[in-house]
């Protein structure tokens, strides 16, 4: 290797860093392998995820109050807890983007929410207000509570394993046809006529769980007349009732749900039995029986599965924990008759008393003989059902005693009605959508894994798994984490490479020879690497807003190196020696160029101040921006001298003098363009006001957003029925919407030819009675209820899932009554519905009567329903409603205490027979293996089916054998109340929300209702308040906050920028081009069809910074010309000729790396890359042209700088 010649004389400073890289060039080059090593280790170590990380802060408190009205909920118990949880000082500050604390009071329970300060510990703060809500459970009502705390509410899910029965094979049914055949035609010996109403169930099927149920079907078929001469046949896997009847098939089958939804009770007959079919001829049994086949597996065994899986999955490292969905907990019921109950004079209670006495599970102690101890093991506990009917119970009064099993009806099934279902529907080989019961197997990582670890830890257990499970058991990843991450991050890195090779084609293109280019692109992976390692050592992940932030780093990384680069050539030809001018050129520049650093630093990093959640999903763009510029200078002062000793060579052309750059070429048209220009300085000024004005206009023109939606192979629906629905009515909501879905998905496909091997819509997860475990950390998951239902629907592309979406909401608002139908695509950030409006009341506050509480709801409702009327008369707005709903019918038993003493009876006995009969009472436990299942005494369905039921109710004293009729001691009376109230900040809110109609934004529908809204607010009672949320509050936050963070970013660079020309004015004359590439982003935001949202916003605060370090590099040669006395004309635009090239590739570079972002980078991406493409092709122009005007007029017309005309000292810039 070389060594500098002794003769050669260095410019001040004689020792620097570029010089030391240059001349111990071994040591240099072993850096440069260490600082590839580094980055390729960091890369591969840093955690990997589609999104950041923001963790969960929100949790919440479950306060169960069975058999009392929410209203009844909400002032005895949610009140309660509000007010425990307030007493911290940790809580969200609230504001009318979101909350601290959100309540929902249900008719028997209480959910509260709460969501703590960005800054908080939610481990140590959940602690502690879980201990205080553990005080209030000695201070609540009788029968309310526990209060659990749910603080797994925010976590999200990696993983979630749909585990979806197969429907039953051809030979399957062919086999059980032919058994049945068989059964029926033993049963009916030849008789002529018959008809049988049967139900088949899973083989493994316990068919005593509806023995009686069809018991009671034979008998009111034939109190009806709807049949004669029944009989009851049981099979392996079927029930039938046989008979005569004069009825078709749709009209038996009409009867039969009839009598389960009005007579039998229990909203239908198992879910895990198939649905009833008719047989008439035996010889087409085979094909009635494939018309209804149902599922192979029953819910029991899907749970089975489920838990072994979820056992296993433990094992696996990174896997934190696993929650299930959508089990069905098991019951064993114990169904009696008060009729029968009376005749042996026993009251429910006694069936509780001599379970306890029968079904033991106290210890038998242990005996010590020879030095040994033998435990003693008294039996008594069941190990069967039937079991349960060998109890013994006295009936008293010299009566003889009387097994179980002759009062009561003993089954083992689920909890009923169910609180929550899940089902799995796809289309099987012939394209016909199956709907099979599941059960949803949610799998959440631990922190500081790679998520790639997680899913191929999960397969391989899967697969050592699966001798154990069924081989025809689906199990789909319905939420894949890790297959959305690396389809992810490869995006984001092919990106990355996409912009790096636009980058090398720009600096072949500028510098017109081949060592040039590569000096520039040589050190574009040595500043990654470098930037790879510094975010690895400051905690940040591979994710989409990290790999974007380089992106957009990219075009100011090879800034430095086209400039040192540039500087390099520079000294060269003036004839300086390789090793020389290797370190001088980048050392000349080194001043401007590093304030051009900060000033790129100074314009990213205030970003770190953005609040909230926002603040934690960009958290990571400020950071890795500045790093990656840091790594850039560091470069181009070490590798890049370094490099260029090597690749840089004297040209054998002697670049021309500055003299003829200003006659010849673009450099020569450039120079008498811009003398015209400051010739009529004046004019141009006025004119470029016109620019400005153009922006302006472009601004009014341009739609108002938030975030953009994410751009996901998922979507959800959230279906909501009245409030008084049973979840059996909402399950069929679901069904037919599922029906919907399929009808017009294919339609869809078809009108836009999209057909194609694959699917347009794959898969729908639908959980019924609530929703599953977090599935994306934007969908906040909805409390248990049963009028309630979610459904997550997967499409095979997802850039058709936006554009369908709009459709299929429209079809199915359209489609459906009775019922909400709420289609939503995945969100970027936070944010429930695009369009809110609290109506807040204050005047519930300290009512001491019932009456006056009834009217201010009355009022709060009042207030909504007319902002309701407003968004459903606008044509931009969709999918109206408030999250109280309507108010339903409820029964009050108006005991008359009296009647009651008179009877023996207490107000305690009533409420405990009713709920007794009506909802059913534990009466004991009934063990198997590590499973507890509840035994639960409950009055006959047949019994309790109808509200006329309750007349002939008997109720029964706890304390004596007593029993009277429900209607001598109570009345029965009906009224409308609500079954939902709302809270936040602890006072009653209602949310009206909407969404809006296709082809419009949140923004356009509120600013149609804007007068009506105005009207509203101006003629609110006193104690009511209207505050918008939504889209709207979360914009103008968030626009308030960046416009601080703008305020505060340029007042860094004006200080820096003082500091570096010791000068007021001059600052403002680089600032100057500033407002022209505002214009510039703006109108290609306008052309591109983009609105103005956060991230359009974010792209030009952080213009600010880029445009100034353009500027910066070419006020320091005008400085210096001015120093060595160059007149003021030649000086602005022999600096505009001098950093013309590297001006244009710095540009080029920066806007050809946005391309590939603003093509792949989805919709999140698309505003803020078109608007600083915009900006900075505009600014460019500004910055080449208008800045020199501007800087003529402060110097000639304005006075405000100075400038010598005769010439000063020169500075010793030589060496």
């Amino acid at each position: 290797m070389d060594n500098p010649l002794p003769t050669e004389t260095t410019p001040t400073p004689k020792r620097n860093i570029a010089r030391f890289c240059v001349e111990n060039r071994q040591i240099t080059f072993a850096l440069l392998f260490a600082v590839l090593m580094w980055g390729l280790m960091s890369y591969h170590e840093m955690p990997r995820r589609k999104d950041p990380d923001i963790p969960a802060r929100m949790t919440m408190a479950v306060t169960p109050w069975k058999g009392h009205s929410a209203l009844e909920v909400e002032n005895l118990v949610t009140q309660a807890v509000e007010d425990k949880i307030a007493e911290s000082s940790y809580l969200h500050s609230p504001d009318s983007r979101s909350f601290a604390i959100s309540s929902l009071s249900l008719a028997g329970v209480s959910y509260v929410q709460m969501q703590l300060e960005i800054d908080a510990d939610p481990l140590e703060v959940f602690s502690d207000i879980n201990l205080k809500l553990q005080e209030l459970n000695q201070t609540l009502p009788q029968g309310a509570g526990p209060v659990t705390l749910n603080t797994g509410f925010g976590e999200t899910s990696a993983i979630m394993l749909s585990l979806a029965s197969p429907r039953v094979t051809d030979a399957e049914v062919s086999v059980r046809a032919k058994d049945i055949e068989r059964v029926l035609k033993d049963a009916r010996k030849q008789r002529a006529d018959r008809v049988s109403l049967l139900v088949a169930t899973p083989l493994s099927f316990d068919d005593r769980a509806i023995e009686p149920a069809f018991t009671a079907l034979k008998t009111v078929f034939a109190d009806n007349g709807l049949g004669e001469d029944m009989q009851l046949v049981k099979g392996s896997g079927f029930l039938a009732l046989d008979f005569t009847s004069r009825l078709s098939d749709p009209g038996l089958l009409a009867a039969f749900d009839r009598i389960f939804d009005n007579q039998i009770g229990d909203r239908g007959l198992h879910p895990d039995a198939w649905r009833p079919v008719i047989i008439r001829d035996l010889a087409n049994t085979r094909e009635q029986l494939a018309s209804v086949a149902g599922d192979r597996y029953s819910f029991r065994e899907l749970n089975r599965y489920a838990e072994l899986i979820a056992k296993n999955l433990s094992k696996v490292p990174q896997v934190s924990k696993t929650v299930r969905s959508g089990n069905l907990p098991e019951r064993v019921y114990l169904d009696y008759s008060q009729e029968q109950l009376a005749a042996y004079g026993i009251v429910p209670s006694q069936i509780k008393q001599a379970l306890a006495a029968t079904n033991i599970t106290i210890p038998g102690g242990v005996i010590d003989v020879d030095d040994s101890n033998i435990l003693i093991l008294p039996s008594g506990r069941f190990t069967d059902t039937e079991q349960i009917g060998d109890v013994v119970i006295n009936a008293g009064s010299g009566a003889p005693p009387v097994f179980l099993r002759s009062l009561v009806d003993i089954r083992r099934g689920y909890e009923s009605p169910p609180s929550l279902l899940s089902y799995f529907s796809y289309p099987d080989e012939t394209g016909a959508w199956q709907r099979s019961r599941a059960v949803n197997l949610s799998i959440l990582m631990k922190a500081d894994q790679q998520i790639e670890d997680l899913g191929e830890g999960v397969d391989a257990m899967l697969e050592t798994l699966s001798p154990y499970l069924p081989g025809d058991l689906i199990i789909r990843k319905m939420i894949n984490q890790p297959d959305a991450v690396t389809e992810r991050i490869d995006l984001f890195m092919r990106a990355l490479y996409e912009a790096i090779l636009l980058v090398m084609i720009v600096a072949f293109i500028g510098f017109s020879e081949w060592r040039s280019a590569v000096l520039l692109m040589l050190p574009i992976p040595v500043t990654l690497a470098m930037t790879f390692g510094m975010s690895h050592l400051l905690g940040i992940e591979i994710q989409q807003v990290s790999l974007a932030a380089l992106i957009i780093a990219l075009g100011l990384l090879v800034d430095d190196p086209v400039v040192a680069g540039d500087a390099i050539k520079r000294e060269l030809a003036r004839g300086k020696s390789r090793f020389k001018a290797a370190w001088v050129g980048p050392t000349r520049l080194a001043r401007p160029i590093l304030y051009a650093t900060i000033t790129n630093i100074v314009a990213y990093l205030p970003l770190l101040l953005v609040s909230g959640e926002h603040g934690l999903f960009l958290h990571s763009l400020p950071i890795v921006m500045t790093c990656a510029l840091i790594s850039s200078r560091i470069v181009s002062i070490t590798f890049v001298p370094f490099l260029g000793y090597y690749l840089l060579k004297k040209p054998e052309k002697l670049e021309l003098p500055i003299e003829e750059k200003r006659k010849h070429g673009f450099s020569g048209r450039y120079y008498r363009f811009g003398e015209v220009l400051i010739d009529h300085r004046k004019k141009v000024l006025v004119l470029s006001l016109l620019v400005l004005v153009l922006g302006g206009v472009t601004k009014l023109n341009l739609k108002k957003s938030f975030f953009p939606l994410d751009l996901q192979y998922l979507a959800y629906i959230d279906v909501w029925a009245p409030n008084d629905a049973t979840i059996t009515y909402t399950n069929a909501v679901t069904e037919k919407v599922e029906t919907l879905l399929a009808e017009h998905v294919e339609i869809y496909s078809k009108r836009h030819n999209l057909e194609s091997d694959e699917p347009l819509l794959t898969e729908i997860s639908t959980t019924v009675g609530g929703s599953p475990p977090r599935f994306w950390f934007t969908a906040n998951p909805e409390q248990q209820q049963p009028n309630f239902a979610q459904m997550i629907l997967r499409f095979s592309d997802k850039e058709v899932t936006g554009k369908i979406a709009p459709y299929l909401n429209v079809v199915l608002q359209d489609s459906i009554a009775g019922a909400s139908i709420e289609l939503k695509e995945l969100q970027t950030t936070p944010l429930e519905y695009p369009v809110a409006i609290r109506v807040i009341s204050q005047a519930d506050v300290g009512l001491d009567s019932a009456e006056d509480e009834l009217k201010s709801i009355r009022q709060l409702r009042l207030i909504a329903d007319k902002i309701k009327l407003a968004l459903k008369q606008t044509p931009t707005s969709q999918g109206v409603r408030d999250d109280w709903g309507e108010t339903s019918p409820v029964m009050h038993l108006d005991i008359d205490p009296v009647r009651a003493n008179l009877s023996g009876i207490t107000n305690k006995d009533v409420a405990a027979s009713a709920t007794t009969a009506l909802s059913g009472t534990k009466v004991g436990t009934f063990y198997e293996g590590d499973k507890q299942i509840p035994i639960v005494a409950k009055l006959r369905a047949q019994q309790r089916a109808r509200l006329s039921d309750l007349d002939n109710l008997y109720i029964y004293s706890l304390k004596t054998e007593d029993k009277v009729p429900l209607l001598q001691v109570a009345n029965t009376r009906f009224d409308y109340a609500p079954l939902r109230i709302s809270r936040l900040e602890q006072l009653r809110t209602i949310t009206v929300s909407a969404f809006p109609s296709e082809g419009y934004l949140a923004s356009d529908v509120m600013s149609a209702i804007d007068d009506q809204l105005q009207d509203i607010q101006m003629n609110l009672p006193a104690g009511y308040e209207i505050q918008i949320s939504g889209a709207q509050a979360s914009r103008e936050f968030s626009f308030k906050e960046l416009t601080s963070i703008m305020m505060l970013s340029i007042g860094a660079i004006y200080l820096a920028l003082v500091f570096q020309f010791k000068h007021l004015i001059k600052p403002l004359v680089v600032f100057s081009a500033v407002p022209y590439g505002v214009v510039g982003a703006l109108v290609a935001l306008l052309i591109a069809g983009q609105p103005f949202g956060f991230m359009a916003f974010l792209a030009i605060v952080s213009l600010i910074g880029i445009i100034v370090s353009h500027i910066i590099v070419l006020f320091d040669f005008v400085e210096e010309q001015h120093a060595l006395g160059a007149p003021l004309k030649e000086a602005l635009l022999d600096a505009g000729i001098l950093r013309l090239r590297p001006v244009l590739i710095t540009i080029g570079a920066t806007v050809f790396a946005l391309v590939p972002l603003a093509l792949e980078g989805g919709p999140l991406w698309k505003p803020l890359c078109y608007a600083q493409i915009g900006g900075l092709l505009f600014a460019t122009f500004t910055t080449l042209l208008l800045v020199p005007v501007i800087y003529a007029v402060m110097v000639l017309d304005l006075k405000w700088i100075g400038w010598d005309k005769s010439p000063i000292e020169t500075l010793n810039t030589q060496g």
